[in-house]
């Protein structure tokens, strides 16, 4: 059925985002190319041998010279560490512990995700967030941590210090673009100065069903997507990782993926012109993450819930021409557990092509998903090409928000 979607593709050259390398290398590669130019320059070797060079050209040398140095550098990283860099895993409490310590120490997670049960003011957070960067940063192979949040305004807003906003329905009754970028900027400022760099937001689900209810911006998905477009430019003004959520629009459900596996039963049509284009003008939009899903569409897999299916993830990639992260919904949910495990959706979701595993279960639960994607790496159950890539396209979201820098600040 997915040869019936017709989306055109887009100009890959807006959305693309481009690799970087690893961190603590790229930091010692800026300093040598410092010294090697100013070498050139004393050494009266400039100026004129450069005449008709353009700039272009030269932007486009430096950055396959980036690209290729951090592909060698991936590939350098053993499967546990690339498998880790894979999970956003959730925290026990108000202040790191030992599990939660553990996982960054041991297993090179990725990122944290915190609820409303982790915080209780800006300083606090700060206080849980900062020692677990410091940690990630001074261990191995030195990568910061995404560190998450569900803000969306309205009820999905677990920060206490951030000032309340409007629901997105709301704002979509208003139809202003200008007040959905203003919104999201202003969270994304606030959330930012506790060290939260990733909004797990905007929703971009059209329609008003189960589990999404006032999240949506509306039931016409042209002004979702003005809509949800306009939000992802105001993360990005905040300087903060934005996901467009709930692939391919959990708004047409009638139950919820937390405790069950909505199946949404539209046609190619429809799928094209009515779930689709708010997906669509956040990719042209350059958002750097998109979420998957526990939602099943018959349309492009009729067995698996889009977070687990090869197909849904190739339509986002291949007909949206997304070249960013794609993320799961928590995997702890039952739309995604289906009665098995969050161990056994890891697989499944890493097979199907996901680069990023969000995962709320207890650190045990955690601990076994981490520990089933490295033994089908290492079975070769899931091919280690596959897993590179999705490290090299988290890689470069961390390096173009420079997490780093922001743990400095």
């Amino acid at each position: 059925m997915l040869s019936a979607v017709n989306c055109r593709h887009r100009d890959l050259e807006q959305t693309l985002i481009r690799p970087h390398g690893p961190f603590v290398v790229w930091d010692a590669l800026r300093v040598a190319l410092s010294l090697a130019s100013l070498i050139f320059i004393l050494a009266g070797c400039g100026g004129a041998s450069m005449e008709g060079h353009s700039d272009g050209g030269q932007d486009q040398n430096s950055s396959r010279g980036r690209g290729n140095e951090e592909a060698s550098i991936v590939s350098e990283m053993s499967v546990r560490d690339m498998v880790g860099q894979m999970f956003v895993v959730s925290v026990g409490g108000t202040e790191p512990d030992y599990y939660i310590e553990k996982m960054v120490r041991e297993r090179n997670i990725g990122g944290v995700i915190l609820f409303g049960y982790n915080m209780r003011s800006e300083e606090q957070v700060e206080s849980l967030v900062g020692p677990l960067q410091k940690l990630s940063i001074e261990t191995e192979p030195a990568v910061p941590l995404f560190v998450a949040v569900d803000q969306e305004g309205g009820d999905i807003a677990s920060g206490p210090w951030v000032s309340p906003q409007p629901a997105a329905a709301e704002v979509g009754s208003r139809g202003d673009p200008d007040e959905a970028r203003d919104i999201a900027a202003t969270m994304g400022r606030q959330i930012l100065r506790a060290g939260i760099n990733t909004d797990l937001a905007p929703v971009v689900d059209t329609g008003f069903g189960v589990a999404i209810g006032n999240r949506s911006y509306g039931e016409d998905p042209e002004l979702v997507a003005r809509m949800g477009a306009a939000a992802v430019d105001g993360f990005e003004e905040a300087g903060v990782i934005s996901a467009a959520k709930h692939f391919p629009n959990h708004g047409p459900a009638t139950s919820d993926s937390h405790v069950s596996l909505p199946i949404i039963r539209h046609d190619a049509k429809t799928l094209q012109s009515y779930d689709l284009p708010p997906f669509d003008a956040a990719v042209d939009a350059g958002v750097p993450m998109v979420m998957v899903g526990h939602l099943v569409y018959p349309a492009i897999d009729p067995h698996n819930p889009a977070s687990l299916s090869r197909d849904a993830i190739s339509l986002l990639r291949r007909d949206l021409g997304f070249e960013g992260v794609v993320v799961t919904d928590d995997l702890a949910m039952a739309g995604a557990k289906g009665g098995g495990t969050p161990a056994e959706a890891a697989v499944e979701a890493v097979g199907a092509g996901a680069d990023l595993l969000i995962i709320s279960s207890p650190p045990q639960q955690q601990a076994e998903a981490y520990d089933a994607v490295v033994a089908a790496v290492e079975s070769g159950e899931i091919p280690r090409a596959g897993i590179r890539e999705s490290i090299e396209r988290v890689l470069a979201v961390k390096e173009k928000y420079d997490l780093r820098g922001a743990e400095r600040h």
